[in-house]
């Protein structure tokens, strides 16, 4: 077993990448703290890992309040006794959960900004403030931010589809740099901060986005979520075949296992060989 007793968190473990991530750490042999903000979530994935044999511990939080995040890094230190790894998975396009009117820059609003940095920036740096004081006071840990593709280059189909993912882009963008950053300062420390980037993953969240995209346009009429996602998405994967949630999950492994121990401030596409088009 790569991780035989650490203690993890993986934030938005509740579903798709997330619950992935949580699940490949605990067949590791990891005991999983999973923070989300859905209870029965939570409470479904932490099942599934305790009939792995694994201990497990369901946090409901919202990833965007310092306080909940606070408090939820102290119920694993009352719980287990410390934390070793931090997988900060919490994030995805506002637009996937709300509807919103405008798709080019000058319609996204003042509010759509703060959401989608809150969302998706600011949790993870949040979540690290809450957890990296006790990895400090242990001297050892590993933290993996889950960003995007989307954060290295423009995404979407023509300029219309990299206007829409503007905001998600450049939060994305941000959490690269700031685990480049933060894998600077922590370094002393004997803790590991590293970055995976998923290309476009079939998860509950992406079929929401193919429910949208269907709707808004004439020419999708009849296709189904999966349909879309076949055509616009795996088409043009280089490797001919899809990237996946479980895939996220082995290079997060790779990340908090020992394998890395000399590996700090990367960032690692997950892609399929997807590039801008």
């Amino acid at each position: 077993m790569e991780i035989e007793g650490k203690i993890a968190i993986v934030t938005g473990g509740g579903a798709g990448i997330g619950e992935a991530i949580a699940i490949r750490l605990a067949e590791e042999g990891a005991d999983v703290a999973i923070m989300e903000i859905s209870k029965p979530r939570t409470d479904s994935v932490a099942e599934k890992i305790k009939k792995l044999g694994r201990r497990a511990l369901g946090l409901v939080a919202d990833a965007t309040d310092p306080e909940q995040l606070r408090q939820a890094a102290q119920n694993v230190i009352d719980a287990f006794g410390r934390i070793d790894i931090l997988v900060n998975n919490v994030g995805g396009e506002i637009r996937f959960y709300n509807e919103h009117a405008g798709d080019r820059f000058v319609e996204i609003s003042g509010q759509e900004w703060n959401e989608m940095i809150d969302f998706n920036l600011k949790s993870a740096i949040r979540a690290c403030q809450a957890v990296t004081p006790h990895m400090i006071k242990q001297n050892s840990g590993k933290i993996v931010n889950i960003a995007s593709i989307a954060g290295r280059h423009p995404v979407g189909h023509g300029a219309r589809g990299s206007a829409i993912t503007m905001s998600y882009g450049v939060c994305k963008a941000g959490i690269i740099q700031f685990s480049d950053l933060l894998a600077l300062e922590l370094a002393v420390h004997n803790i590991n901060v590293n970055c995976v980037c998923p290309g476009e993953v079939w998860t509950p969240m992406y079929e929401k986005n193919a429910l949208r995209a269907i709707a808004s346009d004439p020419q999708l009429k009849g296709m189904t979520p999966r349909e879309y996602f076949e055509k616009m998405v795996v088409s043009g994967m280089p490797l001919g075949r899809e990237a996946t949630a479980a895939d996220v999950g082995e290079a997060v492994l790779f990340f908090v296992s020992e394998k890395s121990r000399n590996i700090t401030g990367q960032s690692l596409n997950v892609d399929a060989g997807a590039r801008p088009r």
